[in-house]
Order: C-alpha cells, then structure tokens, then sequence
C-alpha cells in the first residue's frame, strides 16, 4: 500500500469555466485583471498592515487606554502569544537533531531553553509577529 498516492476519487472533477472568471476564452489579460483588482494609490514602500483588519500596535495601545478590562485582555493576548511561539518553537527544536560531538550535555539543553524563552519574550514585547494583536482585536469583536 502507497501511503504516499493520492486517491483519484478524492480529487475534485474539472470544474467548467464560471461566467466573470477568467478563463482561456477571456478577453482580460492577466495583467489587465491585476490591475483591476489592485488598488491604483499603491507604492513600493506599502506592506500587509495596509490590507490587514487588524489594527496596528500603536492604535491598539491607544484603545486599551486606561480601562483595567481592556488591559486584562491585551495581557491575556500576549500571554498566549508567548505560550504559542514557546511551543512551536520547542516543537520545531525537537525536530533537529543533536551533534553528539559538538553537543554540550545538559547544560546546552539548559542554556537552549532559556534562551529560547528569552527570545520568545523580546517576540513577544516588540510585537513583532502580531498574533496578540489579533487576538485583542477578536476579542473585542466579539464582545460587541
């Protein structure tokens, strides 16, 4: 048995072209539906944050403001931000494997760990990947 073949029944049949999707008939280059569908004010200095629903750091801070609510749930956000980034990155450490002449012993696995979780914590603080954010701003959506 190939675990690695694809079951042929479970592949989608061939879908007929859709009126307004493009297709080889189409008129509309590719190029031509690009620029359709991006927005003409566009530079090369603009990044996701402009097409994100999430708000930036500076305006979430604003939001949070002095409200002890809103600053338990932008705590919390973290928190499991910083517990995310932990795991995954303990997980994908796990993964690579030792080199048993250059390896340290158990004071590497120490020193890894902490400075593993000190990472994650400058991540964390400087926002650099955001999920904290996201997760503040669903929670506030989905008080309203």
């Amino acid at each position: 048995m190939n675990l690695n073949a694809i079951d042929p029944l479970l592949l989608s049949r061939k879908e007929a072209p859709r009126p307004g999707k493009a297709d080889k008939e189409s008129k509309v280059s590719f190029q031509q539906l690009l620029n359709d569908l991006v927005p003409k004010n566009l530079d090369g200095k603009i990044s996701s944050e402009t097409f994100s629903r999430t708000p930036r750091r500076e305006k979430i801070l604003e939001h949070v403001g002095g409200s002890p609510e809103r600053k338990k749930m932008l705590e919390a956000a973290r928190q499991f931000e910083n517990f995310f980034l932990e795991k995954m990155f303990r997980e994908m450490r796990k993964n690579m494997g030792k080199n048993d002449i250059l390896h340290g012993g158990s004071a590497e696995d120490i020193f890894q760990d902490m400075l593993l979780t000190e990472r994650v914590n400058t991540m964390t603080q400087t926002s650099s990947l955001g999920l904290a954010e996201q997760i503040y701003t669903e929670m506030q959506r989905a008080q309203k």
